[in-house]
């Protein structure tokens, strides 16, 4: 009987068996478990090492542009720039042309009125009313206006004592007009005619008639100025009512300082609301 073994076939190399957690409850009744999910561990390999989180002398995560010496940093956080972004602090601006959409360039006035200025009729085109008048010189009723120096005075005498009404500004100032140039030509006639009669008696030839016409001529004067002295109110009465002011202004003439104010009062235009003062 013979030492040797009987020979044996070689087997066929068969897989380490590896080592299958157990799955969950979940998993075995799950219709997407499948053998491809599962992760093979062997018990030989080595257990995975997590990243290491940036840090001291780590890289950075996102990587920089280099910089080189003269170019402009860029701070931490800043986004860069690009042809057609938004211009930056120190760009410029996009010049105001115009007005805004929408207006005209030149502002109208109120409804398409150009807004009045200084020597314009009136705001939007109003043009005050003139004041009521007279259309001929005989009407006494009203005030001439534009009256002539002929036509002043014959409406002066003519409404002698006549208070109510009013009187415009070519009426008052032709009859003061007349009052001056009369009170001169009185004044300096009636001083030469003095002055040559005090000549002829200095001299031993006088007879005194020059000296007495030079009387004459101061007493009509005075008589004159009484004359005149109610006709000179009521003018100026009617003067102050056409500027539309109470005829009792008058008395401020009386004193110093009223005396300007009432001629103020006499140089202003026509006023329509002194039509009230007409009877």
């Amino acid at each position: 009987m013979s030492d040797q073994q009987p020979y044996e076939p070689p087997q066929p190399h068969q897989p380490t068996p590896t080592y299958q957690p157990p799955a969950s409850a979940g998993a075995e009744n799950s219709t997407d478990a499948s053998p491809a999910a599962a992760v093979p561990a062997y018990p030989s390999a080595p257990a995975s090492v997590p990243a290491p989180a940036p840090g001291f002398g780590a890289a950075p995560a996102t990587p920089t542009a280099p910089t080189y010496p003269g170019a402009p940093q860029a701070f931490p956080g800043a986004q860069p720039t690009h042809p057609g972004a938004q211009p930056g602090y120190a760009a410029p601006q996009q010049a105001y042309a115009g007005a805004q959409p929408g207006y005209p360039a030149a502002h109208p006035g109120y409804q398409g009125h150009a807004a009045a200025g200084y020597g314009a009729p009136g705001y939007l085109g109003y043009v005050p009313a003139a004041p009521r008048g007279a259309s001929h010189p005989d009407d006494l009723t009203l005030p001439l206006y534009g009256a002539t120096f002929g036509q002043a005075l014959s409406r002066f005498f003519k409404k002698y004592a006549t208070f109510s009404g009013r009187a415009s500004r070519s009426e008052y100032w032709f009859v003061q007009l007349f009052v001056v140039l009369v009170s001169a030509v009185a004044v300096v006639l009636g001083s030469i005619l003095l002055g040559t009669s005090a000549a002829q008696e200095y001299n031993g030839g006088g007879s005194g008639v020059t000296a007495g016409i030079a009387v004459i001529i101061f007493i009509a004067m005075g008589m004159f100025s009484l004359a005149i002295i109610v006709p000179s109110l009521a003018i100026s009465w009617r003067r102050l009512h056409d500027a539309n002011f109470a005829g009792p202004f008058w008395f401020l003439s009386l004193t110093s300082a009223g005396a300007l104010v009432v001629l103020v009062f006499t140089i202003l235009p026509s006023n329509p609301q002194g039509e009230r003062f007409d009877r």
